[in-house]
C-alpha cells in the first residue's frame, strides 16, 4: 500500500458509537503516532464532535451516496473504520471503494445478510490484493468470536483435548441506541430478513461446509430453559443470531486451514438471569423477543406504511 495521508479515518463519527470511538482515539492515539481524521455526512455535526473532544483532528465530509466523495476519502487512508449504520444502506459504497483502493475496512455491523453479500462480492478480490475487510467488530461479535477461539485453543494446548461445544452466557444492562434500532428495522424490512434463520449463513460455500442434516443442532434457541451448569434459567439472546454465525464461520475457516476447533463443534448463546425468579425473567424476555419479532414482521407486511416513511424513521434513528 502506497503512503497515505491518514492511518485511520473514522466514518460516522457524529453518531452514538462514533462519538465514543472518537473519544477513545483522543485518549489513546493523540501522541502523533497515529494519523487519523473523522468523517461523515454532516460537517456541522462533525465539527461539533471535534470541539467537544478538543482534538485538532481533520474533518472530512463524504455522503455515502456520493461515490466521488467516498472514493476521494478512502484513497487518503490505510484503514477506514465505519460506525455508520444501517450498513446495508450506507456501507456498500464504502466497502466497494475500499476494495478498489486496497484500503482496509472495519465496521461494527450486525447485519449478517449484508455481510454475506460482502463475502460473495469481494472475498476473492480482497484476498488476492491483501485487503482486509472485517465487519462485525463491535460487541457483535468480538467477545463471542475471540472468546470462543481462546477457550478452544486453551483446551487444545493446555489440556490436550479438542473442543466439541461452547455455550456463551450474557447478562444485559441498559438499552439500545438509535443506530442499532435503525439497523434492526432496516434488516427486518429487507429481503435478507429470512436469511437470519440460516445457522450457516456466513460459512464458506464449499463441500466441507456442514450438511443440512446438522442444522438442527445449530438452530437458535426459541424457548427459556434451565441451565444446570449455572443452576439458573436462561433465555434466547437477542444477538445470538448474529454472533453464532460469526463464530461458525471462524470454526469453518479454521477447519479449512487444517486447524479445527473439534469434531462436530457447536456454539450457542443465551441470556442469563440471576435469582430470585430467574424462570419468570427468562420467560418474560423470551415472550418480549417473540413479540418484537412479530412486530418487525408486521412492519414488513404493513402496506399502509410506505417505504419512504420507514426510511425517514430509520434516518432519524440512525442520527441519534
Amino acid at each position: 500500500m502506497s503512503e497515505r495521508l491518514y492511518d485511520v479515518i473514522l466514518y460516522g463519527a457524529s453518531g452514538f458509537v462514533g462519538k465514543q470511538t472518537v473519544q477513545y482515539f483522543v485518549n489513546h492515539a493523540s501522541g502523533g503516532e497515529v494519523r487519523w481524521a473523522i468523517a461523515g455526512r454532516n460537517r456541522q455535526k462533525l465539527e461539533a464532535v471535534r470541539a467537544e473532544v478538543g482534538a485538532p483532528v481533520d474533518v472530512l465530509v463524504a455522503d455515502s451516496q456520493d461515490e466521488a466523495a467516498i472514493a476521494d476519502m478512502v484513497a487518503q487512508t490505510r484503514v477506514l473504520l465505519s460506525t455508520a449504520g444501517p450498513f446495508a444502506r450506507y456501507g456498500n459504497a464504502l466497502v466497494d471503494a475500499c476494495v478498489r483502493f486496497r484500503t482496509h475496512y472495519v465496521d461494527i455491523t450486525g447485519e449478517t445478510p449484508w455481510v454475506r453479500t460482502l463475502i460473495d462480492r469481494y472475498q476473492a478480490q480482497a484476498a488476492a490484493d491483501g485487503t482486509r475487510i472485517i465487519p462485525c467488530c463491535g460487541f457483535d461479535s468480538v467477545p463471542s468470536d475471540l472468546g470462543t477461539y481462546l477457550v478452544v485453543r486453551h483446551l487444545q494446548r493446555e489440556l490436550g483435548v479438542p473442543c466439541q461445544q461452547v455455550h456463551a452466557y450474557f447478562q444485559a444492562y441498559g438499552g439500545l441506541n438509535g443506530g442499532t434500532l435503525a439497523s434492526a428495522f432496516h434488516l427486518y424490512d429487507s429481503a435478507g430478513a429470512a436469511q437470519m434463520n440460516e445457522p450457516f449463513l456466513l460459512n464458506p460455500l464449499n463441500p466441507s461446509s456442514p450438511p443440512p442434516a446438522q442444522a438442527e443442532r445449530h438452530r437458535d434457541p426459541q424457548t427459556p430453559s434451565f441451565a444446570a451448569d449455572l443452576n439458573t434459567w436462561v433465555a434466547p439472546f437477542v444477538m445470538g443470531p448474529v454472533n453464532t454465525r460469526i463464530v461458525r464461520r471462524s470454526a469453518a475457516l479454521y477447519e479449512e486451514w487444517q486447524d479445527p476447533y473439534g469434531p462436530d463443534f457447536t456454539y450457542q448463546e443465551y441470556l442469563k438471569f440471576d435469582e430470585p425468579l430467574s424462570w419468570l425473567k427468562a420467560t418474560s424476555v423470551t415472550a418480549g423477543l417473540l413479540y418484537l419479532q412479530a412486530f418487525c414482521n408486521n412492519l414488513r407486511c404493513d402496506r399502509c406504511c410506505n417505504r419512504s416513511c420507514r426510511n425517514q424513521v430509520m434516518d432519524r434513528l440512525s442520527k441519534r
